[in-house]
């Protein structure tokens, strides 16, 4: 029997277990049949990533981008050659374009100006950029001067900063993201001088959740007045000088903060007694890398949660196996995009250089 005499379900059952791209748009060429059975196929996609554009012929390039939600790495793109004028082409064309991911500095004008693009992760953007891009809900920046900018995204939900030069934060008097929920901002100075204002930044999004903020600089500067009553989940990676006292202002800052990961500083036994009373709704607690905190916290924690009716996980020591079990997504891979809109799964274990790019929604 021919392979071509079996019925369409048949043929598509066999394609559900193809998996490469390459192979799915080869098997679409072979004849008008296959071609017709893959479409099927390919509806059930959710989104397709970065190889979609390579050496495929326009015909499929424009299938495939019609029927999926794809997001593009254009910098592959550019590796492998492509004619710049095949890749404005796709852009512009596209009708199912979500994200772009450009490791290098961004036109705007070429990319932004055509395409409803949700998400972008770019190396630079330019101060002097023009327009409104309110489609952009994810945002993830290398080196940006983003307060001259900001007022370009008014609908960002998630920003993500990654800046490794050596000059001053500059953050605390950008303009309000009143939508932004997660914000991720390393600033890494190499003379491990300077100011941090990340935390003042977050003054600036009242409706944000999560936070992920590591920096070396000396100092932080926050303002302990204003109280952030939204936030859930915060990570700190904060430098070993920060002091106490510091930091304790600083968390009594977010009265409902429930997961709370602090990761550099020089936290001791009677430091958890603190926190225990200054986060009353905290639920879980990861201190792993502070070698001052012993078995001591531990029975502390337990006795009191047994006398209060609380219940929080806390993570104390390096090797901890139980949170292998108790977060089973520790063990995935780092990923540049993860379904789901979710920090705790995707992000709060995580350091900042595995931090996924996009995080991209399932129901959408």
């Amino acid at each position: 029997m021919s392979i071509n005499e079996l019925p369409d379900d048949c043929l598509l059952t066999i394609f559900d277990y193809i998996q490469d791209l390459q192979d799915l748009i080869n098997c679409f060429k072979v004849c008008e049949k296959w071609s017709n059975v893959i479409v099927g196929r390919t509806k059930r996609v959710k989104y397709l990533t970065g190889i979609v554009y390579i050496l495929v012929d326009i015909i499929v390039q424009k299938w495939l981008l019609k029927l999926c939600k794809c997001i593009a790495d254009v910098t592959i793109l550019l590796h492998a050659k492509v004619p710049i004028e095949d890749i404005d082409k796709l852009i512009i064309d596209s009708e199912s374009l979500k994200g772009i991911i450009y490791n290098k500095y961004l036109d705007f004008e070429w990319k932004m100006a055509y395409a409803n693009l949700e998400m972008l992760s770019t190396r630079y953007i330019d101060s002097s950029m023009k327009g409104i891009y309110s489609n952009v809900k994810q945002l993830h920046l290398w080196k940006c001067d983003f307060k001259y900018v900001a007022h370009c995204f008014p609908n960002l939900e998630r920003l993500q900063i990654l800046n490794l030069e050596d000059f001053p934060e500059y953050y605390s008097d950008a303009p309000v993201l009143a939508k932004l929920k997660i914000v991720e901002i390393n600033l890494h100075l190499n003379c491990r001088k300077g100011v941090c204002c990340s935390l003042v930044f977050m003054d600036s999004c009242p409706a944000l959740q999560s936070a992920h903020i590591e920096t070396e600089c000396r100092r932080i500067v926050f303002n302990d007045a204003i109280k952030h009553s939204n936030l859930r989940d915060l990570v700190l990676q904060l430098s070993k000088s920060i002091m106490w006292n510091d930091l304790r202002r600083l968390l009594s800052k977010y009265p409902n903060l429930k997961h709370l990961a602090i990761r550099g500083t020089r936290l001791k036994d009677e430091h958890i007694k603190q926190l225990i009373l200054i986060l009353p709704k905290l639920t879980l607690l990861d201190i792993r890398e502070s070698r001052g905190v012993t078995q001591e916290a531990n029975n502390y924690v337990q006795d009191y949660c047994k006398h209060h009716g609380r219940s929080i996980k806390f993570y104390f020591k390096k090797d901890d196996k139980q949170i292998e079990s108790d977060w089973p997504q520790l063990l995935n891979h780092a990923e540049q995009i993860c379904r789901g809109f979710d920090f705790m799964e995707h992000c709060f274990f995580k350091d900042f250089g595995s931090l996924p790019r996009f995080l991209d929604p399932i129901d959408d």
